[in-house]
C-alpha cells in the first residue's frame, strides 16, 4: 500500500512538471492584459515605487522574467507557470502536514483544474503572486505554532510573506485578516495575538500599507477615486463570477466541504488552519474581487484552501459507495479541467463557425458574470493590431520624432507603449505632460462616440482634427473601436 502511494506521488510530481511546460507553451499565444502591460511600463520607465493599480512587486517579477525570456509575452509571464508550480507544492505540503499524502495529492489535483488558478498560471497578475505568498504565509504560521516559540524565525517568514502580498496586491487586507483568524478563532491559539511573532507580522504588513497610503495620497488617491474601496453588493453577479472561476459543480462541493467543517467543529481542532484562512479570504473576494479586470482573478486564493478541505472530505466521508465517490470525483475534475481549457482558449467557438461577441466592458464583474453570453477575453485580444493602426497613422503624420501618443486611458496607453516598441512615446491624460511642450500628439481613444479630446486637454493644444477611425477585429468579431485625433502644438499649463 505504501509503495502504491509513493508511485502515485511520483506520478503527481511528474504531471506537475509536464503541466508547467504546457503552461509555458501557452504564454506567447495570448496578448498582454493591461495589468501586465502596466508592469512592463513601470519597469521600462523606472517606476518601481508605484502603487498604481498593481503593487511594485509585479513589475519586479515581470522585469526578471524579461531578462530571461525576452521582451515579449513569454518573457513578461515567464515566472507565472513557476509560481503556479510553487503554489501547488505549497498546498501539497500544507495538506500533507495537516492530513496525509493521499489528501495532499487530491488537493493538488483540484487546485490545478480550477479555472481561476489556470488563468493565474498563464498571466502575470497580483493574484499569481498571492497564490504563492498566502499559502506560504499559512505554512509559516503553522510551523511557528508547532514550535510554540513567540520569536521563532517562522513568524518573521510569515511576516515577509504577508508584506510581499501587500506589495503585489495592496492593501492585502484579506491576507492579514486570514492570519488573524488562524490565531483568533481557536481559543487554544488566541493568546498568540499578543505575541511578539504576531506583532512582527502586523508591523511588516503595516509598513507596506502605510507606504501605499502615502503614495495614494501623493497622487490624488487613484484607488479611492476609482471606487475600489466600495464593495460590490450585488449577490447574483458575484456568485456567477465564482461559478465561472471555479466551475459550478466544484463550487457546490466547496460549499459542502466548508459546511461539513463547521458541522464537525474543525475550527476548534489543530486542523483549523485551512478553514480559518478560507473564511476571510472568500468573504473579501466575494465583494471586492469584481473590481479586478479580467483575467486577474482577484482574491480567489481562498479556493486553494477550499481544495484542501474538499480533498479531506472526499477522502474521509463515509457517505455513498466507493464507486459513486469515484464517479463524482472524476466528473467534477473533468468538468473543471474542460472549463479551464475553454477559458484559456476562448476562440474555440469561433473555429467552429459560431459567433461569440466580446464582452463590451473590461471589468471582472461584467466579464465573468456574462461569460456564457459574451467572451470575457477582450483584454487579451487586439492590442497588437491596435498598435499597428496607430503606428501607421503616426508614420503618415511624420513619425515619432515630432509626435507623441496620448491615449484616452491607462490600459490603452500601456498596451500601445508595449506593442509600439520604439515607435513613439505613449502617455495618458493623468500623466505629467510638461516635457512635451511644443510637440504635437496623436490622441487615441476607444470611445466610438468621442468628438475630440476632453475639454481639460483640448484647450492645451492649438488645434485638433480627426485623422482616422479604425475597427479592430479578431476572428471576425469586433474587439474595439479606435478614434485617432491629431493635436497640434501642446502648451503646458502655467503653475
Amino acid at each position: 500500500m505504501r509503495s502504491t502511494l509513493m508511485q502515485r506521488q511520483r506520478f503527481l510530481f511528474a504531471a506537475l512538471g509536464l503541466l508547467t511546460l504546457w503552461r509555458w507553451a501557452l504564454l506567447p499565444t495570448l496578448e498582454l492584459v493591461p495589468e501586465e502591460a502596466l508592469a512592463v511600463f513601470c519597469g521600462k520607465h523606472g517606476q518601481w515605487g508605484s502603487f498604481f493599480e498593481i503593487g511594485p512587486l509585479v513589475p519586479v517579477v515581470a522585469k526578471l522574467g524579461m531578462l530571461i525570456g525576452g521582451e515579449g509575452e513569454f518573457g513578461v509571464r515567464f515566472f507565472a507557470p513557476l509560481l503556479a508550480l510553487a503554489a501547488s507544492l505549497l498546498i501539497w505540503r500544507l495538506a500533507r502536514d495537516l492530513f496525509d499524502e493521499q489528501i495532499a495529492g487530491w488537493a493538488v489535483v483540484i487546485v490545478n483544474v480550477l479555472p481561476a488558478f489556470n488563468l493565474a498560471a498563464v498571466t502575470l497578475s497580483p493574484a499569481t503572486i498571492a497564490c504563492v505568498l498566502v499559502p506560504a504565509a499559512a505554512l509559516c504560521v503553522r510551523r511557528a505554532l508547532l514550535k510554540a516559540e513567540v520569536k521563532h524565525q517562522a513568524w518573521w517568514a510569515a511576516g515577509a510573506c504577508v508584506a510581499g502580498t501587500a506589495l503585489a496586491q495592496p492593501p492585502a487586507l484579506a491576507a492579514m485578516a486570514a492570519v488573524v483568524c488562524v490565531l483568533g478563532l481557536s481559543k487554544h491559539q488566541r493568546h498568540y495575538l499578543n505575541s511578539t511573532g504576531f506583532r512582527g507580522i502586523l508591523a511588516a504588513w503595516s509598513v507596506v500599507v502605510l507606504g501605499w497610503l502615502i503614495w495614494q495620497g501623493g497622487h490624488g488617491w487613484p484607488a479611492f477615486a476609482a471606487g475600489h474601496w466600495l464593495p460590490e453588493w450585488r449577490v447574483i453577479p458575484n456568485l456567477l463570477r465564482w461559478i465561472v472561476l471555479a466551475s459550478p459543480l466544484l463550487l457546490v462541493l466547496f460549499v459542502m466541504a466548508v459546511r461539513a467543517g463547521f458541522t464537525n467543529g474543525m475550527l476548534q481542532t489543530h486542523r483549523s488552519l485551512p478553514m480559518a484562512m478560507l473564511l476571510p479570504l472568500a468573504g473579501i473576494d466575494f465583494f471586492y474581487g469584481p473590481h479586478e479586470i479580467w483575467p486577474d482573478t482577484g482574491g480567489v486564493v481562498w479556493m486553494l484552501f477550499a481544495a484542501v478541505l474538499l480533498a479531506h472530505r472526499s477522502t474521509v466521508a463515509r457517505t455513498g459507495v466507493i464507486e459513486q465517490k469515484i464517479s463524482l470525483r472524476t466528473i467534477t475534475i473533468v468538468l473543471a479541467a474542460l472549463q479551464s481549457a475553454f477559458l484559456l482558449q476562448t476562440d474555440l467557438p469561433r473555429t467552429l463557425g459560431l459567433t461569440w461577441p466580446f464582452s463590451p466592458k473590461p471589468s471582472a464583474e461584467t466579464d465573468a458574470s456574462h461569460a456564457f453570453i459574451a467572451d470575457p477575453s477582450k483584454t487579451l485580444r487586439g492590442w497588437r493590431e491596435s498598435a499597428r493602426v496607430v503606428s501607421a497613422v503616426l508614420e503618415q503624420a511624420g513619425g515619432a520624432g515630432s509626435w507623441f501618443v496620448l491615449a484616452g486611458d491607462w490600459p490603452l496607453a500601456v498596451e500601445l507603449d508595449h506593442y509600439l516598441g520604439q515607435a513613439g512615446t505613449v502617455q495618458w491624460p493623468a500623466s505629467d505632460l510638461r516635457s512635451f511642450a511644443g510637440r504635437s500628439a496623436l490622441f487615441v481613444t476607444e470611445d466610438r462616440d468621442a468628438k475630440g479630446l476632453p475639454d481639460s486637454l483640448k484647450k492645451r493644444f492649438q488645434r485638433t482634427e480627426l485623422l482616422s477611425v479604425a475597427r479592430v477585429m479578431h476572428a471576425g468579431n469586433e474587439v474595439r473601436w479606435l478614434k485617432i485625433f491629431a493635436c497640434h502644438d501642446y502648451r503646458a499649463p502655467d503653475f
